[in-house]
């Protein structure tokens, strides 16, 4: 066992000292169970995100060889990374998780009984010991060193090696009650040691080190795909907002789809997770299958989470279009839930809630179809037709107008206060991210993205004449960015000069 923490220390160095991409491919081939386990036991077994975390997990690997320590608990390292990039995307909903789950006694469970119970918390829960019981824990059940390894690796005896294992799983179990989760010290084990047996799917190593290779040499563990789409995202994210608001209303629209019937989903479906096999499913070009699960996602996710309106409007379409992209079927179906949608905004009586929530659905199919000058069209007729739905949708389509040069339209819904926070909470939230501060191309891209976005905000507000609510965006977001290039940009943006769109 020591032989072995050694040789993948030796791994490390030589691709940290030479560049070898084939220690760092056997690296990863290494610990892709470790990391892939934590990961989807993380996000509940959504693969997809499952397989983005470890991604990212691993570019930041090969991002920081050079300053790991060369006695270096590798395992220890990327279980804690993990849980990093995970907690963002899954907090909240963990939370509910915690909170609906009741304490139970599991003297008497089986290892897959076990860890059915503490998934959803485990790792967490991990990453909350003290750095040596989480060496213990990962060393003895994610790495399956046996006790006299682990005493030799924390440089201790074999016997003291089975107590620091035991003290750690007492504190995890510790932890753990507080989560509403009770287990013995059995049933600990139990579930730890079977949570480590989860296999990575076949080949994921392989993809994984070669994308983690490609970007190590930008400096930084997220990718420019990435980046890019953590700007597409924050429009789905101001649509969800919109559609939100909707829920709290009590009323939405839903375009019913003839059912699939290729599809039969399991009993008591998570709609999130069927809509993750379905993008994987499209990944993978099983197309007939990426289909019906997005047809029964369309047409069942709000009855069993209403609060699903906005993903459902938003990501989903998305994934879908990632789907048509590839499978006429899948085209044609999209374009008909879009004509239906148009038809329902055009149709309805004004100021109507499912008026909106239509509108969000084409809004996203055309993003999806990169066909957003529709965006606008539509938005226009909403103008002539409808001014109440369209001062409600108007958030979501602020982009779309901006970058068709609509500014005077703009200038009649534009709320100045609530789009610059918009464009502020983007940008804190990127500084927030985990690893954001040592990540210099995040960094970049969130000063670029904020600049770009306010300064624009600036330019439309001077050239409607409202330069008082200009000159207050444009102090507010000097606060925020103090260089040079940035009070240029604001200076030419309050004379009405709108910056070239970026990215």
């Amino acid at each position: 066992m020591v032989e072995r923490m050694t040789a993948h220390r030796k791994l490390l160095a030589d691709y940290a000292e030479s560049g070898s991409e084939e220690a760092f491919r056997e690296l990863v081939a290494a610990y892709i169970g470790l990391v892939h386990g934590s990961a989807m036991r993380l996000v509940n077994g959504q693969s997809q995100l499952a397989e983005d975390i470890a991604q990212t997990v691993f570019s930041d690997l090969a991002r920081k060889a050079k300053t790991l320590s060369p006695d270096v608990m590798i395992g220890g390292w990327l279980h804690r990374r993990t849980c990093y990039a995970a907690a963002t995307a899954m907090r909240g909903e963990r939370r509910r998780l915690i909170r609906e789950r009741e304490a139970l006694e599991m003297n008497s469970l089986s290892a897959d009984d076990a860890l059915a119970s503490v998934a959803p918390v485990l790792d967490e829960a991990i990453n909350q010991l003290a750095d040596e019981d989480r060496e213990a824990i990962t060393l003895r059940f994610f790495e399956r060193f046996n006790l006299r390894a682990i005493g030799e690796a924390m440089g201790t005896t074999e016997a003291a090696a089975q107590k620091r294992v035991a003290r750690a799983l007492e504190k995890l179990r510790g932890l753990l009650v507080r989560r509403g989760v009770v287990l013995s010290a059995t049933g600990l084990a139990l579930a730890v040691g079977s949570a480590s047996a989860t296999a990575a799917p076949a080949g994921l190593a392989m993809t994984i080190s070669t994308a983690a290779l490609t970007s190590a040499p930008a400096g930084a563990g997220f990718t420019w795909t990435t980046l890019k789409i953590m700007a597409l995202t924050k429009l789905k994210i101001t649509l969800i907002a919109v559609a939100v608001a909707l829920v709290a209303a009590g009323t939405a629209t839903t375009v019913v789809i003839n059912r699939d019937p290729s599809y039969t989903p399991p009993p008591h479906p998570d709609p999130q997770k069927i809509m993750y096999e379905a993008a994987a499913d499209t990944r993978a070009g099983r197309y007939k299958d990426a289909l019906a699960k997005n047809i029964w996602y369309r047409n069942n996710a709000l009855r069993y989470q209403p609060s699903l309106l906005g993903v459902r409007d938003s990501f989903a379409l998305m994934y879908w279009s990632e789907l048509a992209g590839k499978h006429p079927p899948a085209m044609k179906k999209l374009k008909a839930i879009r004509a239906d949608a148009e038809k329902q905004v055009r149709g309805n009586k004004a100021g109507e809630q499912a008026e909106v929530s239509a509108f969000l659905t084409v809004l996203s199919i055309n993003d999806g179809l990169k066909e957003e000058q529709k965006n606008v069209e539509l938005f226009k007729w909403l103008d002539t037709h409808n001014s109440t739905a369209a001062t409600r949708v108007y958030p979501a389509t602020e982009q779309n107008l901006i970058h068709a040069g609509e500014y005077a339209l703009c200038g009649r819904y534009m709320d100045a206060d609530n789009s610059y926070q918009r464009i502020l909470d983007s940008y804190q939230q990127m500084k927030k991210m985990p690893g954001s501060a040592s990540n210099p191309q995040l960094m970049d891209f969130a000063v670029k993205n904020f600049s770009n976005q306010s300064a624009t905000l600036v330019a439309v507000l001077a050239i409607n004449n409202r330069n008082d609510e200009a000159d207050q965006v444009a102090s507010k977001a000097a606060r925020e960015i103090h260089n040079p290039e940035f009070a240029t940009l604001l200076a030419e943006a309050k004379n009405g000069k709108v910056p070239a769109r970026w990215p």
